[in-house]
């Protein structure tokens, strides 16, 4: 046990480490007073167990009196049960006859109730007053066998013999050799008394100190050198850790954080919303769904496995981060895996480049298509009025017609003119949705958009008991070009109303809604609706018409599509002929910072 030094109450002892057995002769009952008080006082204040033992000297009630005037807190040491005071009878003798044997077990049992009860120790002091001169003698092999009993224990002892009740020096000298230290006040000072062997160890103890300071002088300054060089060395590899634009995140087993970088911390307020902090699960910091998968990986990296993956996270305004993640195990000198290293680096640019490029080859793909598709209306559909025009125009240069024959004739030839200026306006038309691509971007809501459509539909609406739905609770509206959204809600609408069914009444259900990073719009109605097992791979064609009964060019689906492509989205439908068609329009959802970005 490493000696832990006491106070002890008395000025001239000072602190004494456990273990300790002395003894103090006194003169008078106020002598003996003066001394315990402070003994037990200094005990009782440092959380430990009291056995104060009396004699005829002192009374129990008197023991109790004196200690209540100088600790003011008795009371509660006494509920606790940190103080003891019984008389010499009660812990000496055994039906009336000395039992030393029974005494220094009963010290053993004390001190291991004592530490039981979370005390740090026990102290006691016993008043010899008592002791008969028959059994001087078998008392003193006692108070020697006490030093070796006691020896490496949470005890102290204090030993008390009235002075003119030893008969002889020889009585002193006895009491003094069976004890580390006296002490005695005579004429108002105090004297210290202490056995050869004790005052030899004490001066080789100052020695081996005197030694010790220097040495511990010496290995300080080694220490503070040591720790400035650390100091420095850390310092440098902070500033890396902290400066660099990885992201770094040292978690224990548990998965809780144990140490960040700057970088890491950062990403995190941006995802998560909140600072980093020591001790936290950062399991618990990511979305629900997110955390069955991460904690599966993080489990696997624990049983040895390194990995390294793409993710992206959501950030606090919307938009999205891609991160490329790297999870490695980390092992103590024994190679047990005791927590992880999480590294990630922003990939964000180059993911962004990757989808541009994408988005480049996807619109040269449709670029094609578009050349494709002009190539046939030139061929096809501008052939026939222009074949038109030029026959009428050979025709009428002719001067043997006849009037009527010449009116007719004009009448056809103008005909064509005007079927040719239609289909230049559709190819304008088409032009237009890839040309104005760059058109400015403003916040559209979707309520105010269907009002002022259905305005221009108001009478044919109220005449036909016309009803439409709207739903935009789960999103009011998105950030895009408004034309190219007024156009596809246009000709959806008007699609569901020119083709509606004549025997029951049209309903228009639109919602909006939104998954992951879209926006979803679902146009749905009751109409006509297409075949689409025969004719699905047509629907959003260039003049394609499905229900020829009703006026119509074919060209508001080709529109739609060209135009939901245009702003990054894509459409699909669903339909059955009689029941309904269901259009389901996805863009992207974009905010106003990132689009600012772009």
């Amino acid at each position: 046990m490493t000696k832990q030094f006491r106070p002890i109450g008395i000025d001239v002892i000072g602190d004494v480490p456990w273990g300790t057995h002395f003894c103090h002769f006194y003169e008078t009952e106020k002598d003996l007073i003066s001394i315990l008080v402070p003994y037990f006082k200094a005990g009782l204040e440092n959380n430990e167990y009291c056995i104060w033992v009396t004699s005829a000297h002192v009374t129990i009630e008197e023991a109790f009196n004196a200690l209540k005037k100088a600790v003011p807190l008795l009371d509660q040491y006494t509920k606790r049960g940190s103080i003891e005071i019984v008389t010499y009878t009660d812990w000496y003798l055994k039906n009336g006859k000395l039992d030393l044997d029974n005494a220094v077990q009963t010290i053993s049992d004390r001190l291991r109730t004592a530490l039981q009860q979370n005390f740090d120790g026990l102290r006691a002091n016993g008043d010899e007053s008592w002791l008969d001169r028959k059994e001087w003698k078998n008392f003193i092999a006692y108070e020697r066998d006490l030093n070796p009993a006691i020896v490496h224990k949470r005890l102290i002892i204090l030993c008390t013999y009235p002075l003119n009740e030893c008969v002889a020096a020889k009585d002193i000298l006895d009491v003094a050799l069976a004890h580390e230290s006296t002490f005695i006040k005579r004429k108002g000072g105090w004297e210290v008394l202490e056995v050869p062997e004790i005052k030899k160890s004490k001066a080789q103890i100052q020695r081996e100190k005197e030694m010790l300071e220097i040495d511990v002088a010496d290995r300080t300054e080694e220490l503070k050198k040591m720790s400035h060089t650390l100091d420095k060395s850390q310092s440098r590899l902070r500033a890396i850790f902290n400066t660099t634009d990885i992201a770094f995140l040292l978690l224990d087993s548990d998965f809780r954080v144990l140490t960040y970088n700057t970088m890491a911390n950062h990403w995190s307020e941006l995802s998560f919303g909140i600072r980093l902090q020591e001790g936290v699960n950062f399991v618990e910091l990511l979305n629900k769904e997110r955390q069955g998968p991460v904690t599966e990986m993080m489990n696997a990296a624990l049983a040895g496995s390194s990995l390294n993956y793409e993710t992206n996270y959501p950030l606090q305004d919307g938009s999205h981060i891609w991160y490329c993640i790297n999870v490695d195990p980390v092992k103590d000198l024994k190679n047990h895996t005791i927590g992880l290293c999480c590294s990630a680096t922003n990939i964000t640019a180059s993911k962004l480049a990757e989808q541009e490029r994408i988005r480049m080859s996807d619109d040269l793909v449709q670029r094609n298509k578009d050349l494709e598709q002009f190539a046939y209306i030139i061929s096809h559909n501008l052939r026939a009025p222009l074949a038109n025009i030029i026959g009428l125009s050979k025709l009428l240069r002719l001067t043997d017609l006849s009037p009527d024959e010449k009116i007719e004739s004009e009448e056809f030839l103008f005909q064509s003119i005007a079927k040719l200026d239609e289909i230049v306006k559709d190819l304008n038309n088409i032009l237009q949705v890839r040309r104005d691509v760059s058109e400015t971007k403003e916040m559209v809501i979707f309520a105010e958009l269907v009002d002022s459509i259905l305005i221009g539909f108001q009478l044919i609406i109220e005449q036909n008991q016309i009803k439409v739905i709207t739903d935009f609770s789960h999103i009011h509206g998105t950030f895009t070009i408004k034309s190219y959204l007024y156009s596809i809600f246009y000709n959806l609408i008007s699609n569901s109303i020119k083709y509606r069914q004549s025997n029951i009444p049209l309903v228009i259900e639109i919602k909006a809604s939104t998954k992951d990073d879209k926006v979803m719009i679902i146009f749905k109605d009751n109409a006509r609706g297409i075949d689409l097992t025969t004719r699905g791979e047509e629907v959003f064609g260039l003049y394609k018409r499905f229900h020829m009964d009703t006026e119509g060019k074919g060209i508001g689906l080709y529109m739609v599509k060209n135009q939901v492509e245009a702003l990054g989205g894509n459409i699909r439908v669903s339909s059955k002929p009689d029941v309904g068609s269901t259009f389901s329009v996805e863009l992207p959802r974009i905010d106003f910072q990132d689009d600012k970005k772009t």
